[in-house]
């Protein structure tokens, strides 16, 4: 930890680091919370080949659409194309790399991506009859949990207690939120306050409440464009195109864990088996 020094997060502050493997990050996978990296790749449509593969020491995928396309520039120019050979190409990728900032660079790499947020399936009809899509009513409470007062303009909470409403507005992914904020003194001694209050109580219970959007709202946009039917079936082709490279990898390769430390040796390693990956559709398929 000597030699490398405290390691800085997005927001320039400091994070969690491994004594071990200072570069790695906190994976969340179906097995729980490791500790290791997340290997990236652009797969080709046609025929499965990876354009570009990467291992990132960050468990999110919210970064890595830039260096992904980056890379994938790089090399289409070494294969003698044009820079702009991915412009007009469909990019579909899943719900975690939705962000401002990825769509930001979409546009301006002029592509027509196809990523939707979070809360898409809730939309889709298809999904309705499925248990696990439902809207799922957590302990806490949320948004209609809360009476609106429309002569006041002012909120009940399911205690009675009243949030008043603040005259400064906030906003998150471009969407802007009223605010609106109980009592301190109300939440305190209030008998559901586990329910509502989520750690150390310094204010009252505040209450966003989204009200518009900011103007070329991109997460607006795009979901609007997933939403209709030739986008839905466009992304869900996604499955079909990236699942079965990483279960190749895995399964078929055998590659179920990175067995190096470092990213540049974690990396060499991902690029490898994905180069071994690519050599088989090359046999398969050949150079067309």
């Amino acid at each position: 930890m000597k030699e490398h020094g405290p390691r800085l997060g997005r927001q320039g502050k400091e994070v969690k680091s491994n004594v071990t493997d200072n570069e790695s990050a906190n994976m969340m996978t179906s097995h729980g919370t490791i500790q290791g990296y997340n290997g990236q790749a652009l797969v080709d449509s046609k025929h499965q080949v990876i354009v570009h593969a990467e291992a990132f020491g960050e468990g999110q995928d919210h970064y890595h659409i830039g260096p992904m396309m980056k890379g994938a520039k790089e090399n289409m120019e070494a294969l003698g194309y044009d820079d702009d050979y991915f412009e007009g190409k469909k990019l579909v990728a899943d719900s975690n790399y939705s962000s401002p900032a990825h769509l930001s660079q979409c546009k301006e790499e002029r592509l027509d991506a196809y990523i939707p947020d979070i809360r898409f399936r809730t939309r889709d009809a298809r999904f309705a009859t499925q248990e696990r899509w439902r809207a799922r009513r957590t302990k806490r409470f949320i948004l209609e949990d809360f009476q609106y007062q429309k002569d006041t303009d002012e909120y009940l909470c399911p205690n009675g207690k009243i949030l008043r409403s603040r005259r400064k507005r906030m906003i998150v992914n471009d969407v802007i939120y009223k605010r609106y904020l109980a009592n301190r003194e109300d939440c305190t001694c209030c008998r559901l306050k586990n329910r509502c209050i989520k750690g150390n109580l310094i204010k009252g219970r505040c209450l966003g409440v989204p009200v518009g959007a900011t103007p070329g709202n991109l997460i607006k946009e795009m979901a609007a464009k997933v939403d209709t039917e030739r986008g839905r079936n466009i992304y869900h082709q996604r499955i079909a195109i990236a699942e079965p490279v990483f279960a190749n990898i895995k399964y078929g390769k055998r590659l179920d864990r990175f067995t190096l430390r470092g990213r540049i040796k974690v990396n060499i390693q991902w690029v490898l088996y994905c180069m071994v990956h690519n050599i088989g559709k090359i046999l398969t398929f050949g150079f067309a």
